[in-house]
């Protein structure tokens, strides 16, 4: 039983029964369904369940309030803290927009409390998007996770040139777009093109320069090499080292220059000084041709061979290209008292 009361001048109410139901049918009983009701004011209702069974639903607000009339500080435990939209899913888990009032955030300087969630059930979702404009600086913060673009197919290749797995300048250089971001294969791949195709057995600028020169990858002796102004100045070899011309090797020092001269020299007042026995080896030596060594071309040679009637396998040639043996004291006893 329904009945129509007048409130008040102006005002009325529509009473039932409890439980019972007031329909506005439009349709004449009929399956026609392009009736309509309007309603010429502010509607409000007041209970609390109000469901729409509309197919297309259009409201000219550009703004819908949630949580209405809530005059908490934020939104309250009642509430479960939560806030959003729910989308009904059929028999598979309804998926949901919510504001959380319990997630804290910390970004660029700037936190809060409180942002919004995308989630089906318990899994969060992620979102699909073209782009976001940040309007200044975009932070991301990962927690104790990491920046990922696992599922893509072979990113770093979007990223750099690559040709059969590994990068590649093909002429236009090895960078497809300036302002892409690398993954952590594709920067791996591009340390290894680096080292591997620019610098990775040499150090230089302009013509100075350190390189490393391996026997399993030159198929020469391997070495290191020290070059200024383009000139080779040191190469250290597994067994020696040659600096300029001189080689150092095991305990031997040597010029790198045949038949040229090893010269040790102490410049203004200073002296050569040997702190040691020197031992002169008989000519000829490694490399020499000649028992005897020519005249210089100034001052003296001073060398050893088997000796002779001087007893003393000392030997010297002098500019003047007077070659003989040096006299023992023994030798020089006698052949003062015979002469």
């Amino acid at each position: 039983m329904s009945k129509v009361v007048r409130v008040s001048n102006g005002d009325y109410k529509i009473i039932t029964q409890d439980g019972g139901t007031i329909t506005l049918d439009t349709t004449d009983g009929t399956n026609n369904l392009n009736g309509r009701v309007y309603i010429t004011g502010n509607l409000e209702v007041k209970g609390t369940t109000t469901t729409v069974d509309s197919t297309n639903v259009t409201i000219a607000d550009n703004i819908i309030v949630l949580s209405k009339d809530n005059i908490a500080a934020g939104i309250p435990a009642a509430l479960g803290y939560r806030s959003g939209i729910e989308i009904e899913r059929g028999s598979v888990t309804n998926a949901r927009m919510v504001y959380d009032e319990q997630i804290t955030w910390a970004l660029g300087g700037t936190s809060g409390q409180g942002t919004f969630v995308f989630e089906q059930g318990t899994q969060e979702l992620p979102i699909k998007t073209p782009g976001i404009v940040a309007g200044g600086t975009l932070y991301v913060s990962t927690g104790g996770g990491v920046i990922s673009v696992t599922g893509s197919s072979d990113y770093e290749e979007q990223i750099f040139t690559y040709s059969g797995g590994v990068i590649t300048d093909g002429g236009g250089g090895v960078i497809v777009d300036d302002d892409g971001i690398p993954n952590t294969k594709a920067v791996t791949d591009y340390v290894n093109y680096v080292l591997g195709a620019v610098f990775q057995d040499r150090i230089e600028e302009n013509d100075t320069s350190v390189e490393v020169i391996d026997f399993d990858t030159a198929g020469v002796e391997s070495r290191v090499e020290l070059s200024v102004d383009g000139n080779v100045v040191v190469s250290a070899y597994s067994n020696r080292t040659e600096l300029q011309d001189i080689k150092i090797q095991g305990t031997e020092i040597s010029s790198t220059l045949s038949n040229s001269d090893l010269i040790l020299a102490s410049p203004g007042t200073g002296s050569v000084k040997v702190k040691d026995i020197l031992e002169i080896t008989e000519t000829p030596s490694e490399d020499d041709t000649l028992t005897d060594p020519t005249a210089p071309s100034e001052g003296v040679k001073i060398y050893s061979k088997t000796e002779a009637e001087g007893g003393s396998g000392l030997y010297f040639v002098n500019k003047s290209n007077t070659n003989d043996e040096i006299i023992s004291r023994n030798r020089a006893l006698v052949f003062s008292m015979l002469f």
